[in-house]
């Protein structure tokens, strides 16, 4: 090989040396830029992965105070009904006794209402009888009266009939 061809051999190498120096000089800075946003997406990872524990944290938490309120609303509830049911069972024994008072209260008033009734009604009978007797009486002279005075007339009718 002449002194030439290797000088050019030897040019050749060192331009292909100065390309692939450039090229990894190149192939440097973007993987130093791919470690920089490796880097950073690995800390968005982490951030959102904090993010998504804090969150999951917050919903188990909710859920967990959501349990008690529910759990608190429902023995409220539970009591407030057996509470009801307790009343209730109470007005209602208060109210059948009330009931039986008033109800025995009612049947001495009746048949205190009666006898004075029946008193009532009875001297009203004696009233009335007594009245019916006076009209009777009242009728009976009437009646006579009214005969008397029928046999004047026919007296009195006679007469005439005799003097004529």
């Amino acid at each position: 090989m002449s002194f030439e061809q290797m000088q050019s051999t030897m040019q050749f190498i060192v331009e292909q040396q100065a390309q692939h120096a450039v090229l990894m000089h190149k192939y440097e800075e973007r993987v130093g830029r791919l470690e920089d946003a490796f880097v950073t997406l690995t800390k968005l990872a982490r951030n959102v992965d904090e993010r998504m524990d804090s969150g999951d944290e917050r919903l188990d938490s909710l859920d967990e105070h959501l349990k008690t309120q529910i759990e608190s609303l429902h023995a409220y509830l539970q009591a407030q009904s057996e509470d009801f049911y307790d009343r209730l069972a109470a007005n209602k024994a208060d109210f059948y006794d009330r009931l039986a008072a008033n109800k025995a209260d009612f049947y001495d008033r009746l048949a205190a209402n009666k006898a004075d009734f029946d008193a009532r009604l009875a001297t009203s009978r004696e009233e009335f009888d007594r009245h019916l007797n006076e009209s009777t009486e009242r009728g009976r002279a009437i009646d006579q009266r009214l005969s008397k005075l029928s046999d004047l007339l026919e007296r009195d009718v006679r007469r005439r009939n005799e003097e004529l």
